[in-house]
């Protein structure tokens, strides 16, 4: 079972210096998601469209699927901006273009 695409957005990836990605991303990912004044993070699992990987410093348009976050999607809007974490910490920033209706 496919999962819904829940929003699209324009995401930038932090280059290795400045603590973002050390290697190359591939449709699938899974991140941390954290949107301002909600204490919760999600699983944010990213789809790109325009190219086959995303390295570090890149900017590029995303469609993005939020697992867990059903109580939260209402509370989604345009313009809405958010960070993406990992393991080693914040490694991208973003803000969302397009709301996706179930």
């Amino acid at each position: 079972m496919k999962k819904p695409i829940h929003f699209k957005a324009l995401i930038n990836y932090y280059s290795t210096d400045k603590g973002g990605l050390v290697t190359p991303v591939s449709t699938g990912y899974r991140a941390s998601i954290k949107f301002p004044f909600e204490l919760k993070s999600y699983i944010a699992v990213q789809t790109f469209e325009e190219t086959e990987l995303i390295f570090p410093g890149d900017s590029n348009t995303v469609e993005v699927t939020l697992i867990g976050a059903e109580l939260f999607l209402k509370k989604l809007y345009k313009g809405m901006n958010f960070e993406l974490s990992d393991n080693s910490g914040i490694i991208a920033d973003g803000v969302i273009t397009e709301i996706y209706s179930e």
